[in-house]
């Protein structure tokens, strides 16, 4: 799955409850292979109390700097035994606060890739103000227009699961950074769209594995 990402050219990537079920170990071997960051703001490692990936990553979209934070579901909801043996969760609101605070400062557009599911990004685009987009996770609803939050003006979209969807969203920004209007598209991937090359032959180099 790596190697597809790589392919595919991912910015960044959030760290999700399910790889933190292969183990830090794992996890970090993971990580080591990619060419993109994963984020999480809000799990630490039991055994030294440090974050287990980098809360952001900044990217330069022409003459945007863009800051990408990574959020975290609240797997202790739901705690595997060997997941809560080697990880901390932080609250969510406490790091997410912490981060914008601290970018906003110095990039025009704050992004937060979540695995909170849509009620808790909706909760968090009121709480923590400064956040242009969130791009969610886990309710794994197929939006094809953004919810924006009139108070804060944070937008919230999700493009479903599975790769069955692709979400196309444009911000369209003034001299200040500040988001004007913005665009939605949801595409469903059918048979009508070709298998790109370098991608089919990256997945028939696995040949069959029964799966």
């Amino acid at each position: 799955m790596v190697d597809a990402m790589n392919l595919m050219g991912y910015d960044a990537m959030t760290i999700g409850d399910q790889d933190l079920q292969l183990g830090p170990d794992v996890l970090r071997e993971r990580m080591a292979e990619a060419t993109f960051p994963f984020l999480s703001a809000n799990v630490a490692l039991v055994s030294d109390g440090e974050l287990l990936a980098q809360p952001y990553a900044l990217r330069q979209f022409g003459d945007r700097e863009v800051a990408i934070i990574g959020l975290t579901w609240d797997f202790e909801q739901q705690t595997p035994a060997e997941i809560a043996e080697h990880y901390i969760l932080l609250e969510a609101e406490d790091a997410l606060t912490r981060y914008v605070f601290e970018l906003e400062k110095q990039t025009d557009i704050i992004v937060v890739l979540s695995n909170m599911g849509h009620e808790e990004d909706q909760r968090l685009s009121s709480l923590v103000p400064g956040i242009d987009l969130i791009v969610g996770s886990r309710s794994r609803n197929p939006m094809p227009v953004g919810w924006r939050n009139e108070e804060t003006g944070t937008i919230i979209v999700e493009a479903g699961s599975q790769g069955e969807w692709l979400g196309l969203r444009a911000l369209h920004l003034d001299s200040a950074g500040q988001v004007t209007e913005y665009s939605d598209e949801l595409v469903t991937l059918t048979p009508d769209y070709a298998d790109d090359p370098a991608m089919r032959a990256l997945l028939d180099s696995y040949g069959d594995s029964g799966g």
